[in-house]
């Protein structure tokens, strides 16, 4: 027998034609809510055509499709009940539409047929008769996606499969969307359910697993169609925190996140489900969808590879990687270190920001080389221009004392610790920033808001402005990292509120300011000699600071 959370049970209760699920980290939304709902909603319509739909290719190759394979292999055999990625077996029933494409499906013995979609290729939905269509972390999703591409195909033959509750039904996981940042168009949703219908329903369903334990079927068919027909037009969204699963993740996680997080907007939205609309002066103040680039992978070339390949993903497979030109890395040393990897345009006109890297102590040095060189292994040109703090020039920096690495018994600093981990990975690595001064946080600023200033037509001395582009796949940790880096002001000086630094190592990548931070020391190397030249260390004059 399987446990299963109370939100899990309650989503299995449900189970209404349109299900939608905002559940906080650790709540099994994938393998214990989604891929059981999708085995009973494709067994329920045999020889069926049903579509899920994901924010990127990249997020079904890597996220979703192992999560759902770990439910699916757990419970049944492939090659027998389901198949994924290439044709079906012969003994497998057809589909009742003709399936000549069976890369990115997955194939049931019954004959129904799971099609993955992303919105990357969102026309790929166009024109089928979908029976059901399912989605996972819908605060990626466009709305313009979901309302224009994917609802006007949910339809199917009534007569085949309208004797499912399920037939053109919804099912959708999230996790909660900061209304600030992400899409939010789903809540909509909450104010479509019926709370009484709903604890009817789920009072009818214990009823008759109550039933069905003591063997009664002709009692149990009776409320079964009863549950159908109750189901059937009805929806059910269900919001729940963290600790609705408490039971597996244990009182100590939750304690742990509450002590450590001191973001309360970020405790709200991932662990407690609660919705937040954060005002606050932010460091990156101007930063915004305008210097985001959604569409970054060379996805005629990625479409054309089965789920089944197990795809592993590198520099190669996005659109704005130039293979034959030098990188630029923002590097911010610590006991949580990190990496922010550009590349101009060939214009010099763009400069792409194409991937963020990170690790935690012990892993150091070594394992960010190792993650640098799996990724951006098919570099023809390997040459790495690496911009960082003034610490990364320190022979014994403080942290070290406490959580000693490679490179304290030699006595390098962590700039020369990464070149020589960079080397042995096979690049040439130039350190730029030997003899780095401090840098003044209104200094920062003051170059923000120049690459930031919301203007694509901003002018410098008479010259274009170059443009920032932060790609929101690869960097999708650097771009909330940006969102959660607040501004503070402190005895009339503005200053990085890095309180958020203090979180539990495994939290700080997407919630703190650590990866927003390499990030500055990569734009201020690049830019300032640009846009600030002979800005001495303790003085801004001549440059007016707008915040």
């Amino acid at each position: 027998m399987e446990y299963l959370s109370a939100v899990q049970t309650l989503a299995l209760l449900a189970d209404t034609q349109d299900m939608y699920c905002e559940l906080g980290r650790g709540s099994g939304k994938t393998t214990h809510i989604l891929a059981p709902r999708m085995d009973r909603v494709q067994n329920s319509m045999p020889g069926s055509v049903q579509v899920f739909l994901a924010s990127t290719y990249k997020a079904i190759f890597e996220n979703l499709v192992p999560g759902l394979m770990e439910y699916f292999t757990e419970n049944y055999e492939r090659g027998i009940y389901f198949e994924l990625g290439q044709r079906p077996p012969s003994h497998f029933k057809p589909c009742q539409t003709l399936i000549t494409d069976w890369k990115n499906t997955i194939s049931f013995c019954n004959g129904t047929v799971i099609q993955f979609v992303s919105c990357e290729r969102p026309e790929q939905a166009n024109g089928k008769n979908i029976a059901h269509l399912y989605m996972d972390e819908m605060l990626h999703i466009k709305r313009r996606v979901y309302f224009e591409n994917v609802l006007p195909a949910l339809r199917s033959k009534s007569t085949q499969f309208a004797q499912s509750p399920y037939f053109m039904g919804t099912t959708g996981t999230t996790s909660t969307p900061n209304i600030e940042t992400d899409e939010d168009w789903f809540l909509d949703f909450e104010r479509q359910m019926d709370p009484d219908r709903i604890k009817l329903i789920q009072s009818l369903a214990l009823r008759a697993d109550a039933i069905r334990s003591k063997g009664n079927p002709p009692r149990l068919k009776e409320i079964e169609q009863t549950l159908t027909e109750l189901r059937r037009g009805a929806t059910f969204y269900l919001r729940a925190s963290s600790f609705s699963n408490i039971k597996i993740l244990g009182l100590d996680y939750i304690d742990k996140q509450m002590r450590a997080t001191t973001d309360t907007a970020m405790l709200n939205t991932s662990i407690f489900a609660v919705r937040e609309n954060r005002v606050k002066d932010m460091f990156f103040a101007k930063f915004g969808p305008m210097y985001i680039t959604e569409n970054s992978y060379r996805v005629d070339y990625i479409y054309g590879i089965s789920l089944a390949d197990n795809k592993h993903f590198t520099c190669a497979d996005m659109l704005n990687c130039d293979l034959d030109a030098p990188l630029y890395v923002g590097y911010d040393p610590g006991p949580f270190t990190s990496m922010v990897v550009a590349q101009y345009s060939k214009d010099r006109q763009t400069f792409y920001v194409l991937k963020n890297l990170w690790c935690y102590w012990p892993d150091q040095h070594g394992e960010l080389a190792r993650q640098f060189k799996e990724f951006f292994s098919p570099m023809r040109c390997r040459q790495v221009f690496l911009h960082y703090d003034r610490a990364g020039n320190q022979h014994n920096p403080y942290w070290k004392q406490y959580k000693p690495t490679a490179g304290t018994e030699s006595g390098e600093t962590d700039a020369y610790t990464l070149k020589n981990e960079l080397i042995v990975a096979g690049f040439s690595v130039q350190l730029m920033s030997l003899g780095q001064r401090t840098i003044l946080y209104k200094q920062h600023l003051f170059l923000l808001n120049k690459l930031f200033s919301g203007k694509e037509d901003a002018m410098h001395n008479g010259r274009p402005v170059i443009k920032i582009r932060v790609d929101q796949n690869e960097c999708d940790a650097l771009i909330s990292s940006i969102y959660n880096t607040p501004l503070k002001r402190t005895a009339g000086e503005v200053e990085m509120d890095k309180s958020s630094e203090k979180l539990p190592y495994e939290e700080q990548a997407y919630n703190s300011t650590q990866i927003a931070s390499a990030f500055t020391y990569l734009l201020w190397g690049e830019f300032a000699p640009v846009y600030m030249p002979g800005v001495s260390e303790n003085s801004m004059q001549g440059f007016s600071l707008i915040l």
